[in-house]
């Protein structure tokens, strides 16, 4: 049975590379790294992704990818999550639902406009 393709990714894949600059003084910069890999457990859709935006000094404010498992918990008790996607506002990691390409873009640019 095949599975329900997620046109989407075309579209996110399309954006590999793209920088994009925010606000009119050049303060906050997007950048899109999407690539194609082997479909994992952490990655079951075979799609790498990191949403970034940095500040003017390049620092990270907020990132959506799935580079790694996340822990849940802390402390000895702490559990690895089995899904990769995550996102990062400033130093907190947080698990991230992965739905579809468009909604990750849509989550994306709703926290940009709470950050610019």
């Amino acid at each position: 049975m095949a599975t329900k393709r997620d046109f989407g990714f075309d579209s996110l894949l399309i954006l590999n590379g793209d920088r994009y600059f925010i606000d009119d003084k050049g303060d906050f910069e997007a950048i899109f790294k999407v690539t194609k890999v082997i479909e994992s457990p952490g990655i079951p859709y075979g799609i790498k992704y990191s949403l970034l935006l940095l500040n003017a000094k390049g620092e990270r404010i907020i990132c959506f990818d799935n580079a790694h498992a996340v822990n849940k918990g802390s402390g000895p008790g702490k559990k690895r999550s089995k899904q990769y996607d995550h996102k990062h506002v400033g130093n907190r990691v947080v698990p991230y639902e992965f739905k579809d390409a468009f909604t990750l873009l849509k989550d994306f640019w709703d926290e940009v406009e709470k950050q610019v």
